[in-house]
């Protein structure tokens, strides 16, 4: 069961003891995990919250600036309810100062939109990318964090809900097992979305040219399906990449397993993961995609959502 650890303007700290629900989400596409809990109602925390801090066996696992509180009274009581993302909201929430960089590296990036907004911890190398990195109007610090990490890892970056920054992305570690002498769960769905698969994007690669180059979908999922995107690659900020990246999310989007486990699994996120399971069989090549960790009347359970690395 996580504990919660509240900081108030002064910096004055108190753990609450009493929490009635708690939610807390992460996906591996939305950079910022957030966090939603009740308590009954208290008078201090509505009016000088401003930090909540999660832990998990005394591990920081989750902490925020608070979003929103909310004071609801109605016949069954009086509660208070407290909402916030965690430290990657920051980015999401600030625009970048308009500027070009020239060959900038992991701890300059850090430096200088990260560690800002209350960020001290990183995992990169020291390697610079060797070209421009250009900072347009309305980007925000997030973006600025994501175009260094896919011009020079080629990788989607994350940063965890205590506040780690991971430019190269997730740390896989020791692959779950989930079913047969692994974790359990009480029940199983698996969507194949079939309308979600996009079976080829074709490509305009001159100015004066047509859309005359293609890439197809390799996934065998797509046998038979025809669903087509176009892609002018010679626009500005178009690349063949980006047809790359719309059959790679139309892949990702195409399949899912949601797996309903009793306890705590927030930590799984990112990790890989195989499925053994009497009716579906056993599925490896697997990763955590999303978590949704809750307490309630019912107890304390996770919705872990799978999705397939390759296709």
């Amino acid at each position: 069961m996580l504990k919660f650890l509240i900081t108030y303007s002064d910096k004055t700290e108190n753990y609450l003891d009493n929490v009635l629900t708690v939610i807390l989400n992460a996906d591996v596409e939305v950079p910022a995990d957030d966090l939603t809990i009740t308590i009954p109602y208290d008078e201090k925390i509505s009016e000088n919250a401003d930090y909540i801090t999660a832990f998990l066996d005394e591990k920081t696992v989750f902490k925020g600036q608070i979003d929103e509180i909310i004071g609801i009274k109605s016949t069954e009581g009086a509660i208070t309810k407290i909402t916030a993302r965690s430290p990657s909201a920051f980015l999401l929430d600030n625009e970048a100062e308009p500027l070009t960089y020239i060959n900038p590296s992991a701890d300059f990036i850090f430096s200088r939109h990260l560690k800002p907004f209350g960020l001290t911890e990183y995992n990169a190398d020291d390697v610079p990318f060797f070209g421009t990195l250009k900072i347009d109007k309305g980007m925000t610090h997030w973006q600025v964090f994501r175009n260094f990490c896919i011009n020079r890892y080629g990788a989607e970056p994350r940063i965890t809900g205590e506040g780690k920054a991971y430019f190269k992305g997730f740390e896989s570690g020791e692959t779950i097992l989930f079913g047969k002498s692994g974790v359990e769960y009480t029940s199983i769905r698996e969507s194949k979305r079939r309308f979600k698969l996009i079976s080829e994007v074709r490509l305009k690669l001159t100015e004066s040219g047509t859309y005359g180059g293609n890439i197809k979908n390799e996934n065998p999922d797509c046998d038979g399906i025809e669903r087509v995107r176009y892609v002018n690659a010679t626009a500005d900020k178009t690349t063949i990449q980006t047809a790359d990246n719309i059959i790679r999310k139309s892949n990702s989007d195409s399949y899912s397993i949601a797996l309903e486990c009793v306890g705590c699994f927030i930590e799984s996120i990112g990790r890989s993961a195989v499925l053994d399971d009497e009716m579906f069989g056993r599925i490896e090549n697997l990763t955590v995609r999303k978590i949704r960790y809750s307490v309630g009347t019912d107890g304390e359970k996770t919705t872990v959502t799978l999705g397939k690395e390759r296709f």
